[in-house]
């Protein structure tokens, strides 16, 4: 196949997709009415411009070094961000303080809820259609809720920042020197 049947065909799929996804989305069924309150949507937009950066240097990676390793590497960062290195955070949600939970057990989502949920991100040219289309599904359901969170029951909950996590790991770190400090005084004898 050539670049521009390729090109036809990931244009076609993309205008399927652009006609049945709403019709999609308003059909799934919720599993769970979600007791969390909706994440703020400019956090989310600014952690998923974040990931989309940390995608696109592996994608130019790929195209300046001619490795498929980074494409691979990209790829793999795309599908499973939400469970790679922190259960249900992503770079970009830790920075913004954002965590995906699976609405079924109240915890952090795993890899395959990831997977699920950031499936449909990797087919090129849905890709594009999804974001945008996901991006008003977002901000319009009361959950905050986007066709792949519906698909995997999670949803995106207010969660643990990289600042707050530095504000811990300094005060747990004061801690022990003070502790340390405490341990080496002189004990006065009566």
């Amino acid at each position: 196949m050539d670049a521009s049947t390729a090109f036809v065909v990931a244009s076609a799929l993309s205008a399927v997709f652009g006609i049945v996804y709403l019709p999609v989305l308003m059909r799934q069924p919720k599993a769970f009415v979600s007791p969390y309150a909706k994440a703020d949507i400019r956090k989310r937009t600014h952690a998923a411009i974040v990931d989309g950066l940390l995608v696109a240097t592996c994608v130019v990676l790929y195209r300046t070094q001619n490795s498929i390793l980074f494409l691979a590497i990209g790829a793999l960062y795309l599908l499973l961000r939400d469970a790679l290195f922190i259960p249900g955070q992503s770079i970009g949600k830790f920075l913004f303080g954002l965590r995906v939970i699976s609405l079924a057990t109240g915890r952090p989502c795993g890899r395959v809820h990831s997977a699920q949920r950031n499936g449909i991100l990797l087919v090129p040219g849905l890709n594009v259609v999804a974001a945008a289309l996901e991006a008003v599904a977002m901000a319009r359901d009361p959950q905050g809720q986007r066709l792949g969170d519906t698909l995997a029951n999670t949803q995106v909950v207010e969660g643990l920042s990289a600042k707050e996590f530095a504000t811990s790991l300094q005060r747990t770190l004061l801690d022990i020197e003070a502790g340390r400090q405490r341990g080496k005084e002189p004990v006065e004898v009566k």
